[in-house]
């Protein structure tokens, strides 16, 4: 069975990129009743996935009783996405708590806090009431709340640590104080102990049609499971699961596992998605497998999902006095007024802010939810060079976009001399949004039979190929030039009203793109462009960012 570890590790390691299929392979395998129904690949909420979003909810307090708790743990692979963390936390910054509280068998305990100007995180463990042999564990609600006891949104991270029987975790959220000392309180409700239930289904790997498995079990009612070829020597494997109880949607892990003749699981050779949104409304789920080893090597088979199996009733709270003092080495804060010309619309650079564990870059833009046309950030200061991220956690300002940059393990830096620096900002990966224009689309003479058009559209060519299949119409785009990068999605007119097509495949680095119009009943169509993208592999941005305030 897969432990909730490895499952998120697979989460985070997806969460950026995600590969598409042979979009050539595709059609001719939905021409040959390979494949009945594709899904939109969307990414769901995260919520009991990478990462855990805080449920708001009523805590009933039960008795319990704190203690003083000194324990060292390892906290390197927790923190392996959170580097300035956990740089901070080996140069011994941050606060110590080392505060637990128990209460039916279970100990929370959190061990150190780290609060400054860019966030603030917790590491928290918990030592459950029972043996759970690695599986996953949630909670009704895991939350921090302040001292009008509001809870302030945040989100979790934990993972398995065998040798000392806990769960090593953090909670982080966006949330400063505004004073130099605070009263806080983190709580969990509700212990929930999953595990993996595995129903035999008679899945037949060479039968490229789709495959129909009733379940009747738990909340799920069906699934059903597609294949198609993916690249060469891989094929993709879709499951889409239908739900009598709609709550175990949003908290399932639900998958085809395949076993060789020895009972050994084969494996994906590329990280599973699990739980997107399927273009009718289902659960869906892809998995890829070497093509030789799944048709001919597996032999047993089983549907997977996550279940809960037991839980512990309760709340456990522990009371904080959070001080950003205990970061030492304090805030460096910088006010800028540094245009971005090179970007449509009014924006700019406002400000930057250097702690111990976060360096944060602010633009400012009078369109709400501008999104900044870069895929890619670095951040160099004084020679050191820093990934970082567009932030999407917390409550958003709709004319701010965030940069985030995690400090290094490796390369530490003393806030205080961060002032004295050359700090310079890189963008690259240049790719923009455009409103689609007026020009149709005409499909004309629609059948099962695959047709291709091309259209020169926004000074692009543009190869349209259409079909039918179980009465609904595909619809694919893709364009030969490199600097398109695809069509985000179309609609057609009906009284002057917009419909639109529902999205299958996409990944703006492969221009290749495929909608679904359910049940067509039609012979040719309107299409019309809602939005494209277009790419600039080479318009890098480079950015000093020097006071100007």
């Amino acid at each position: 069975m897969n432990t909730a570890e490895s499952k998120i590790k697979n989460h985070m390691k997806q969460s950026d990129h995600i590969e598409y299929p042979d979009f050539d392979k595709m059609f001719n395998s939905i021409q040959m009743d390979e494949l009945r129904v594709a899904d939109q690949l969307k990414e769901r909420s995260q919520r009991g996935k990478t990462k855990v979003a805080i449920v708001l909810g009523v805590s009933v307090a039960v008795m319990a009783t704190p203690v003083y708790a000194a324990f060292q743990y390892d906290w390197s692979d927790v923190l392996s996405h959170k580097s300035g963390i956990e740089s901070a936390l080996q140069a011994g910054y941050g606060q110590s708590i080392e505060q637990s509280v128990t209460a039916h068998g279970v100990t929370l305990t959190v061990h150190n806090a780290f609060v400054d100007d860019n966030r603030t995180v917790l590491l928290y463990t918990i030592k459950p009431g029972m043996e759970t042999d690695g599986a996953e564990i949630r909670y009704d609600q895991i939350v921090l709340k302040d001292s009008e006891d509001t809870p302030i949104e945040g989100h979790y991270y934990q993972q398995w640590n065998e040798e000392q029987g806990v769960y090593q975790g953090y909670f982080e959220t966006d949330w400063v104080m505004s004073e130099n000392q605070s009263d806080l309180q983190f709580a969990i409700t509700g212990v929930r102990y999953l595990q993996d239930i595995q129903e035999d289904i008679t899945l037949d790997p060479k039968d490229n049609s789709t495959q129909k498995f009733n379940i009747q079990k738990d909340g799920i009612e069906t699934v059903e499971v597609q294949s198609f070829q993916h690249t060469e020597d891989q094929i993709m494997i879709r499951s889409n699961v239908t739900f009598t109880d709609t709550a175990l949607k949003e908290q399932t892990w639900a998958r085809i596992t395949a076993y060789d003749p020895n009972g050994n699981m084969i494996k994906e050779t590329e990280s599973p998605i699990y739980g997107t949104n399927g273009a009718t409304g289902t659960y869906s789920s892809t998995q890829i497998f070497n093509e030789q080893q799944f048709k001919e090597s597996a032999d047993h088979f089983t549907f997977t999902y996550t279940h809960e199996k037991e839980r512990t009733d309760g709340t456990w709270n522990v009371n904080l006095s959070l001080s950003q003092q205990q970061m030492e080495t304090g805030t460096v804060k910088k006010e800028m007024d540094i245009p971005l010309q090179s970007l449509d619309g009014e924006a700019r650079i406002s400000g930057l802010v250097v702690t111990p564990t976060q360096i944060r870059v602010t633009i400012d833009h009078q369109e709400d939810y501008y999104r900044v046309p870069y895929r890619t950030y670095q951040l160099e200061v004084g020679g050191s060079m820093l990934e970082g991220y567009v932030s999407v956690e917390g409550t958003l300002n709709p004319n701010q976009t965030e940069l985030r940059f995690e400090q290094n393990v490796s390369s530490l830096m003393d806030v205080s001399s961060v002032a004295n620096k050359p700090i310079t900002l890189i963008a690259k990966d240049r790719v923009d949004e455009h409103a689609g224009g007026q020009t149709s689309i005409h499909l004309k003479n629609i059948s099962t039979q695959p047709q291709t058009i091309t259209s020169d559209y926004e000074g692009f060519h543009i190869n349209w190929t259409y079909f039918l299949k179980d009465g609904n119409l595909y619809v694919g785009s893709f364009s030969p030039e490199p600097t398109f990068g695809g069509i985000n999605q179309t609609y057609f007119l009906d009284q002057g009203e917009k419909h639109y097509l529902t999205p299958l495949y996409f990944n703006d680095s492969d221009n290749k793109h495929t909608e679904v119009f359910q049940d067509f009943k039609g012979k040719d169509i309107d299409l019309y462009v809602s939005n494209y993208t277009t790419m600039k592999p080479d318009g890098d941005l480079r950015i000093p960012l020097n006071s100007t305030k």
